[in-house]
């Protein structure tokens, strides 16, 4: 089916022809910066450089990682910003099947940038979980936690008897 054609029961889904993904699906962030001056009409998603270099993106990237993880489903380019071009993406792997780690990703993604049509700063290649809770997140939830414990344990010391 030609790609932005609906068929019954499917859907467009970032893009992409096929059933929706549930949200709880392990994804991981991938985010690099390739070597060339940056287009200001990549910043618009809706564009159509936008589209074009993430089509060229993941024509690129979703079969190196197809080849190396059986549990890989899609790339999904979010967004470009200056800096070169810096490439913010989604990797999707199905969670039933086994565990893919950070690391793996980062060396089969630079084992593969000879490949490609464009050129990626192997030092900007950065690879987090997806689903992670950023560190300033964390630090909060660990304090409220800490502050609520510390009532707890005031008021039933206080209403000892």
């Amino acid at each position: 089916m030609p790609f932005g054609r609906q068929k019954s029961g499917y859907g467009l889904v970032n893009g992409h022809n096929g059933l929706n993904i549930p949200s709880t699906t392990p994804s991981f962030n991938l985010t690099f910066s390739i070597k060339e001056t940056f287009d200001a009409a990549l910043a618009n998603n809706n564009s159509p450089q936008f589209a074009a270099k993430s089509t060229n993106i993941r024509g690129q990237v979703e079969p190196l990682l197809r080849r190396s993880f059986t549990n890989f489903k899609r790339m999904d380019i979010v967004k470009f910003r200056n800096g070169s071009t810096i490439t913010e993406s989604n990797l999707y792997m199905n969670p039933s099947d086994p565990n893919v780690t950070l690391e793996q990703v980062k060396s089969v993604f630079l084992g593969g940038l000879s490949s490609f049509n464009f050129t990626v700063d192997p030092n900007s290649v950065s690879v987090t979980l997806g689903n992670s809770i950023p560190p300033a997140i964390a630090s909060s939830l660990s304090m409220i936690w800490m502050s609520v414990l510390t009532l707890l344990l005031s008021i039933s010391l206080h209403f000892e008897l």
